[in-house]
């Protein structure tokens, strides 16, 4: 089997980040996993999240700042990261100035019922 995605489905938010689903749920009605291009405004942080899925962020552009288990790494371009399900993360921009580009793959997929939120 083979399948081409021509362009993503937008994942509705409210903070300025856009997902861009190209595969999972909301796209391709797949569940084992998504994958999406992410893009982060300037200065774009998340509250504190414990997910139900492996996550692997892979840099495009910008720097990603990932902090968890007491240590804060930054993900650049051409640079991966992962982060294990039930692991206590939170994801920003590291850049006051510029938008971060990234993509994430979720095994299974994202689905806001896996992801527990703080605040």
């Amino acid at each position: 089997m083979i399948q081409k995605v021509e362009h993503g489905t937008i994942f509705p938010r409210e903070d300025g980040k856009i997902i861009d689903e190209h595969f999972g749920v909301l796209n391709t009605k797949k569940d084992d996993f998504s994958l999406a291009h992410m893009f982060a405004p300037a200065a774009w942080r998340e509250p504190a999240q414990i997910a139900e899925f492996d996550e692997v962020v892979i840099g495009v552009k910008g720097v990603l700042a990932v902090e968890a288990d007491g240590q804060r790494i930054e993900v650049a371009a051409g640079e991966s990261c992962l982060v294990g399900r039930g692991t206590r993360v939170i994801y920003s921009n590291a850049s006051q100035d510029d938008q971060c580009e990234y993509w994430s793959l979720c095994m299974p997929a994202f689905r806001p019922e896996r992801t527990k939120m703080e605040g």
